[in-house]
């Protein structure tokens, strides 16, 4: 079906995927050009320039430091991009190891740790995140591993489950027969036959993480000025919105318009592929 097939169904253009794609596509590139370029330095203040609106030369205004949003906006959407990738490889590799090995060889070690994994994931990932940065410090790379950590517990859910249903199929109890080790069933046969949950589930991490990072930096426990982030545009934002609402709607629009492109896209994500 061409290297577009994905966005087909039964032969027919799948208009939510289609619009996800055109929705990421936007944010990765707004990110990734602003990685490399912005029309001013996303740090730079002039006093004369404090919350004025959208212009020709400030397309979205600026903020209450003078600051150009629109650069800002690129250069924070790469920032925010960035946490909801680190977190979610963070939580999908300690996730799939541990759903792995206590859905694959059960016993009491996955009653134990499973009964863990259950006690932590019970607790708002937010309200843990606090504890973890209060201890460890504000910061970026703070919020990476205190999230990332957080997010493994989901991930162990549902790569167990599908090892719990894969691991009695016929073709395991084959690969058995014909010498395949534990580790080689594991992540060469099981791991790829559940990679619909799992792409799902990466799907749903990432944009809990790109969230979680808007809540922690408007809290101030995320990213730390002058660096910018979504997040953090939109708490120092908030004392204005009255006044100068285009500093709060530019950074909220983009994480809008990534997290419902992520989500469109994996809304048939748990399907079977062929």
């Amino acid at each position: 079906m061409g290297a577009f097939g994905w966005m087909r169904k039964n032969g027919k253009l799948n208009i939510n995927r289609s619009i996800g794609f055109v929705l990421v596509l936007f944010a990765v590139l707004v990110s990734f050009i602003g990685c490399f370029f912005t029309p001013y330095d996303p740090n730079a203040m002039n006093a004369e320039l404090k919350n004025a609106a959208p212009s020709f030369l400030h397309w979205f205004g600026t903020d209450n430091f003078g600051r150009d949003v629109f650069s800002r906006v690129m250069k924070g959407a790469g920032t925010t991009f960035l946490v909801g990738l680190s977190v979610v490889a963070i939580g999908a590799v300690g996730g799939c190891l541990l759903g792995a090995f206590t859905g694959y060889f059960g016993g009491k070690a996955d009653l134990i740790l499973m009964r863990i994994n259950d006690a932590v994931a019970a607790i708002p990932s937010i309200l843990l995140a606090l504890v973890f940065v209060s201890v460890f410090g504000s910061g970026t790379w703070q919020l990476i591993a205190a999230l990332g950590i957080l997010f493994i517990p989901s991930f162990a859910r549902v790569v167990r489950s599908g090892f719990l249903v894969q691991k009695e199929l016929d073709y395991v109890k084959n690969a058995r027969l014909m010498g395949a080790g534990h580790l080689r069933i594991m992540f060469v046969y099981i791991l790829p036959n559940i990679r619909g949950s799992l792409l799902s589930a990466l799907a749903i991490g990432f944009n809990n993480a790109v969230l979680s990072e808007a809540a922690m930096s408007y809290l101030s426990l995320g990213v730390q000025p002058p660096d910018a982030s979504l997040g953090r545009m939109l708490s120092e934002a908030q004392p204005y919105i009255f006044r100068a609402q285009w500093s709060a709607v530019a950074p909220g629009m983009m994480i809008l318009i990534s997290v419902l492109g992520v989500g469109l896209l994996s809304l048939e994500g748990g399907e079977k592929h062929g």
